[in-house]
């Protein structure tokens, strides 16, 4: 397990895996290049992914509803599942502000080797952020 853990954490973009449990998707780790990126610390593992992050009061609804769909097709499908790109603004928490930011995602299922069922998923982000904003311009 150790090598797995390694490479997790050798990975240069954030991700971290979650353990779909009652339709709600838990938080089990999470890689030191999203731990940089949020600047925040290891304690969100076990928390559920909706408690860790916080939508934009101006866009609520409309994020978070596409990044539940796509955790649900790759836990329902058994296969990865992307969206090419979503806006998520990030909250600066130093000053209780949001920023605009896009994302692309990918939520990748990890299945137990015996019985073949999904029992976490990958969860990928790659920030596209400044490719986004200078198409807008």
């Amino acid at each position: 397990m150790e090598i797995y853990q390694d490479i997790f954490n050798a990975l240069t973009f954030p991700c971290f895996v979650l353990e779909p449990i009652r339709g709600q998707y838990l938080i089990r780790e999470v890689n030191k290049e999203y731990v940089s990126l949020s600047k925040t610390s290891k304690k969100i593992i076990g928390m559920s992914i909706t408690e860790v992050f916080q939508e934009n009061p101006e866009h609520l609804g409309t994020s978070w509803g596409k990044i539940h769909n796509s955790l649900n097709e790759a836990f329902v499908n058994g296969v990865p599942d992307n969206i090419e790109t979503l806006r998520y603004d990030m909250l600066i928490r130093e000053i209780e502000e949001f920023e605009e930011a896009y994302w692309q995602i990918e939520n990748i299922p990890v299945k137990d080797e015996t019985s073949g069922m999904v029992t976490y998923i990958l969860f990928v982000v790659r920030d596209k952020t400044l490719e986004v904003l200078k198409k807008m311009k």
